[in-house]
């Protein structure tokens, strides 16, 4: 009986700490869809959340070289019957997170997150909260990416480049040989 009380006492320790570890009372994670380089999210919490904190995580992988992320994220407040109050808008991955600038406030929350030089890997974009509205709330928003281009293409472009300046300068070389002589036809006597 003693055992089955301390393995009891156990278990129920464990499963206080993991419901403690969760600092948000509604949680989940999903992995964006894209079209093109975009992609939309949102969350919607319903009656019964009033009070309730929430964190919504959005996954999605950068492959390639990298690239550059734009997001923003909006909520409107309804007449206080559709309301949450953001408290952050951050976006992290390999060992690094970005935080969202809060652009207004009040019935219109809205948000925007701007950074260059992400490296291939995994990312996963956060929206944390508390429900405000007796009737639950919502929020919304749109991400996209930028790749960065690989060093093959920018190598050929720079090469384009000096093969059009090079060009250019023949030209103008030729060009100066051809006024030259002219000149000198025109300062003979006939």
């Amino acid at each position: 009986m003693k055992k089955l009380l301390s393995s009891f006492l156990v278990a129920s320790a464990f499963v206080a700490m993991a419901s403690s570890a969760s600092a948000a009372d509604i949680e989940s994670t999903r992995a964006l869809v894209w079209t093109d380089a975009t992609s939309t999210f949102n969350a919607r919490f319903g009656d019964g959340t009033t009070g309730q904190t929430f964190l919504e995580n959005f996954t999605f992988n950068i492959g390639g070289a990298g690239g550059s992320v734009s997001s923003a994220l909006v909520s409107i407040a309804l007449d206080g019957l559709s309301r949450v109050g953001i408290n952050s808008f951050t976006l992290s991955g390999n060992g690094r997170t970005y935080t969202g600038s809060q652009m207004s406030s009040g019935d219109l929350q809205t948000f925007a997150l701007r950074t260059n030089g992400l490296t291939s890997g995994l990312y996963t974009l956060s929206v944390a909260g508390t429900v405000l509205g007796s009737a639950g709330g919502s929020f919304a928003g749109n991400i996209s990416i930028a790749p960065v281009p690989e060093a093959s293409t920018t190598a050929m472009m720079i090469g384009g480049l000096g093969l059009i300046g090079f060009a250019a300068y023949r030209r103008r070389k030729a060009g100066d040989k051809g006024d030259k002589a002219q000149m000198n036809a025109q300062m003979m006597p006939a």
